[in-house]
């Protein structure tokens, strides 16, 4: 995000806290949200994420707007996400079977491999 925001994100958002400890810095409380609050995304979405992100200020430039501001984690955890009606989201519709005939030997055939299946583990007397 430094990248693409430069001083407007390291202002918001720095990685360390000095004031709590002059000497050494600690994470900020900031850094400590995003972390906590982004840990669960997976690679596929943060790089929808980052792609969502370098597109919108692309599209600020191209339309005279140099003055966009980055995120906050709400609003990246969101452009994460999928975009509702996209294939991720298509509605699962189960095969049918074309006709009667078709689903009775179906079943006719998936009873045979389970009772095959069911032989190799009953033993068998002798």
């Amino acid at each position: 995000m430094t990248q693409l925001y430069g001083h407007k994100w390291s202002s918001q958002h720095a990685l360390y806290d000095f004031e709590a400890d002059k000497t050494a810095g600690r994470y900020s409380e900031d850094f400590m949200l995003w972390a906590k609050k982004t840990q669960g995304l997976s690679e596929i979405a943060w790089y929808r994420g980052m792609k969502y992100v370098e597109q919108r200020n692309q599209e600020a430039a191209r339309q005279g707007e140099i003055d966009s501001w980055p995120p906050n984690y709400a609003e990246f955890v969101g452009m994460c996400q999928p975009i509702t009606g996209s294939q991720m989201y298509r509605k699962f519709e189960p095969p049918k079977l074309s006709n009667k005939v078709a689903q009775e030997r179906s079943k006719v055939v998936g009873r045979q491999t389970l009772d095959s299946l069911k032989s190799l583990f009953t033993e068998t007397a002798e």
